[in-house]
């Protein structure tokens, strides 16, 4: 794997050392027409223990699910962050999931997790694998026939910055000082927020961060994100979760309360439909039309486009602009019309 200018890895192949035997091809996960299906149903939901409750970014089904899997026996691989370093580890025990929790808005590594994946499959636990939607097709080609006791569950992904991009800018705005944990959502609040020890030495929220302006934005993104074939209502997963935007809670009010956010369930095949059976008594859940999933989360019906904007923020980084002169420089026309819109107001 090489880095490119912005920070992102990708796959060079050896051409002297290739024998031309096709495995990166049968492993890839975006070669050849993805196998997708469409969500077989879809569930809004929140965990019923309020502290796990309050403590996730959404509903808190992800959480449920792992902490079930790990209670039944299996294994758990999932997204945490040491620092800025975020990259997927695996869970065996209760007392790790903790560090999995909460939103990361940046590509996680998954250097380090194939092996001992396949290891726990071949030994026959059941495995969850919690990630994009790119990386659980990654996780499932390679596995293979190992599959039946693997189970894939794939987040609403709207694209990802580079590890790159976070280290700098999380440098830039804690003056240099050691980082121990970042947190990108408090509840339904969007923030960046770092942390040394115990003292919280930075926050900001989405609208005046550069990094999450950048990414909220869609500005920031891997340059395949933007023609995502993972972006649409079919999925490669066995469960879709992630925040039930959109739902209609007017017309068909929910039996619970969500104030802190919501969580939208998925289940696109058998295993899937297990899932959410097996963590039924852990979570208040209601049943909801998949299309009111569909029309309130706009990456399940399309990638995020590649604006001018992004494209002048991506250029300017990669040709040697800190990230946040390059956020700026590229926003520098909507915070002129802003200040503008605000003369005007006064009048």
């Amino acid at each position: 794997m090489q880095e490119d200018r912005l920070g992102f890895e990708y796959p060079v192949v050896d051409e002297s050392a290739c024998v031309s035997c096709g495995l990166c091809l049968k492993t890839c996960p975006v070669a050849g027409s993805p196998d997708l299906a469409y969500p077989l149903k879809a569930y809004a939901a929140r965990s019923i223990d309020d502290g796990d409750y309050l403590t996730s970014s959404s509903g808190g089904a992800a959480s449920v699910l792992s902490r079930h899997m790990i209670k039944s026996g299996g294994v758990v691989y999932g997204c945490a962050s040491e620092g800025t370093d975020v990259r997927h580890v695996r869970v065996d025990r209760l007392e790790g999931l903790p560090g999995l929790k909460g939103s990361k808005y940046v590509q996680s590594r998954l250097s380090g997790v194939f092996e001992p994946l396949k290891q726990d499959l071949e030994d026959g636990r059941d495995v969850l694998f919690i990630g994009t939607p790119c990386q659980v097709m990654a996780i499932r080609r390679y596995a293979g026939k190992l599959s039946d006791k693997l189970y894939l569950a794939d987040l609403i992904c709207h694209g990802v910055p580079s590890g790159k991009m976070l280290k700098e800018h999380v440098a830039s705005v804690s003056g240099g000082r050691p980082v121990g944990k970042l947190s990108f959502r408090n509840g339904n609040q969007f923030e960046l927020a770092l942390a040394s020890g115990e003292e919280v030495i930075y926050r900001a929220d989405s609208s005046r961060d550069m990094y999450y302006n950048a990414f909220m934005r869609g500005l920031s993104y891997r340059s395949g994100c933007y023609s995502c074939p993972f972006a649409r209502p079919e999925r490669g997963s066995d469960i879709t979760i992630g925040d039930f935007w959109g739902i209609d809670t007017r017309s068909h009010p929910l039996p619970f309360d969500c104030n802190s956010g919501l969580s939208v369930m998925l289940p696109v095949t058998d295993k899937g439909k297990r899932l959410v059976e097996m963590i039924s008594c852990d979570m208040k859940i209601e049943g909801r039309s998949v299309e009111e999933a569909v029309n309130g989360n706009s990456q399940l019906r399309c990638p995020t486009r590649n604006s001018f904007r992004g494209r002048i923020l991506r250029q300017l980084y990669a040709h040697g602009l800190s990230f946040g002169t390059a956020a700026r420089i590229s926003l520098l026309d909507k915070k002129l019309r802003d200040i503008y819109r605000k003369i005007i107001g006064r009048r």
